[in-house]
């Protein structure tokens, strides 16, 4: 009986032991040599099998792919991170509407917000409270309808720091106050910049409205 005896080269291998070191990810190029390799030294008794090659072919284009995507969608998170950190560092210097009852002065000494009044009250009433319970400034707004009610209190350019609002005489839902933007926060990656105010650091989405 004739016997075949394999023609494999002595120099090529095939696997690496577990423990090899260097690089352990095939490249493209990599195992495209291999296959030829493979194809040409195949035992003719033993052939190498076509499903097995096609699925060895497509997992290796589909690593390829998924790694190239991976930088793609790297590189262009990195650029979006910088126009929003360009966008919202225009921001600085100006105050934004944000969810809330704690109200900062703006440039002007001015504490303002807004809020939704769930029903009709014949007095209604708007206290700004400093950290001791304090009331600081208050306002009689009197009779009111349901509905928004914004307000805002005149400190004649005094800054009296981070004050409560508390809304008195009615059912209230949506307080919302006005806080100076004092910087931005740089993002970690794939996240938004944070806009920092003294009362708390807040996305950019966040923000009701620019002042």
């Amino acid at each position: 009986m004739t016997s075949i005896t394999s023609n494999i080269p002595s120099d090529l291998t095939l696997a690496q032991p577990a423990n090899a070191t260097g690089n352990s990810e095939l490249s493209q190029e990599s195992f495209l040599k291999l296959l030829t390799a493979q194809l040409q030294y195949q035992d003719p008794f033993k052939p190498v099998d076509n499903q097995e090659m096609v699925a060895q072919m497509a997992s290796i284009s589909t690593s390829t792919g998924i790694t190239e995507m991976k930088e793609s969608l790297e590189a262009i998170a990195s650029s979006l991170n910088s126009s929003r950190l360009a966008d919202t560092a225009s921001w600085i210097g100006h105050s934004i509407l944000v969810p809330g009852q704690f109200a900062v002065a703006d440039t002007n000494g001015n504490y303002g917000g807004e809020f939704n009044l769930n029903e009709d009250t014949d007095s209604l009433s708007i206290d700004l409270l400093n950290s001791s319970g304090e009331i600081v400034q208050y306002v009689e707004l009197g009779a009111q309808k349901a509905g928004p009610i914004a307000f805002s209190f005149d400190t004649e350019n005094t800054d009296l720091g981070r004050l409560r609002v508390r809304v008195n005489g009615g059912q209230i839902s949506d307080l919302a106050t006005w806080v100076p933007v004092a910087s931005v926060a740089s993002p970690a990656s794939g996240q938004d910049a944070k806009l920092v105010t003294p009362v708390g650091n807040f996305d950019p989405s966040e923000a009701l409205r620019l002042g």
